[in-house]
């Protein structure tokens, strides 16, 4: 059973949200997040980033997944925080209906956010990665395609549909695979490209074919 945590101020929420949880997964509350704790999961107030801007790096935490939960937050906040390295986005309204839904998507590696802001946030996250490292692009994508070479002819279909946006259960159905095949491709393509999920899978993708236009 999957370790989640719960970081917000509000009773209310917090009882809210562990209601919905409580029946599928180990639900505690996180009074500090910037301590040690281990969890699968973490469920994020944000208005806990509301009050403390700095709290985004804790995003940078790979080996917890951060669903951030807050009340009609702008798209740039949303987006920001997918760009830091957070799982996802509910909204609070959404949440009690939503939330186990959420967190197991997160939890399987995909981002749950609008499905329109998906493109906001590759495109933010490619533009971001060309600033930072234009100098070692060729070299970068060069080893890039080296290792989308080693993806079977599957693989590379199942990858085509993520960076289209396409969900486990429609790519199952349009290959005629289960959706645990479908995963089973996922894992192996996260290994094999060196990727933590499906937005950096997408990212990946993107870059690949900016490189590709580029040079042809």
């Amino acid at each position: 059973m999957a370790n989640i945590l719960i970081y917000s101020n509000n009773p209310q929420l917090t009882a809210q949200w562990t209601h919905a949880l409580i029946a599928e997964y180990s639900v505690s509350m996180l009074h500090s997040i910037r301590g040690d704790f281990q969890a699968d999961a973490v469920i994020f107030d944000a208005k806990k980033l509301d009050e403390d801007a700095g709290l985004l790096a804790v995003f940078a935490n790979k080996r917890t997944r951060f669903l951030v939960i807050g009340a009609d937050w702008p798209e740039e906040k949303q987006i920001n925080i997918l760009i830091n390295g957070a799982a996802g986005y509910c909204e609070q309204a959404e949440a009690p209906a939503l939330l186990v839904r959420a967190v197991a998507c997160i939890l399987t590696g995909d981002i749950w956010i609008r499905r329109a802001l998906v493109p906001k946030v590759i495109g933010a996250l490619t533009g971001a990665r060309r600033m930072h490292a234009v100098s070692a692009a060729p070299v970068d994508c060069d080893r890039k395609l080296q290792m989308l070479a080693t993806l079977s002819a599957r693989e590379l279909e199942v990858a085509d549909m993520i960076r289209q946006g396409e969900s486990n259960k429609r790519i199952a159905l349009a290959l005629n695979i289960s959706e645990r095949t479908v995963k089973a491709h996922l894992s192996s393509i996260f290994r094999k490209l060196e990727v933590d999920d499906r937005l950096r899978l997408a990212i990946f993708l993107k870059e690949i074919d900016q490189y590709q236009r580029g040079t042809s």
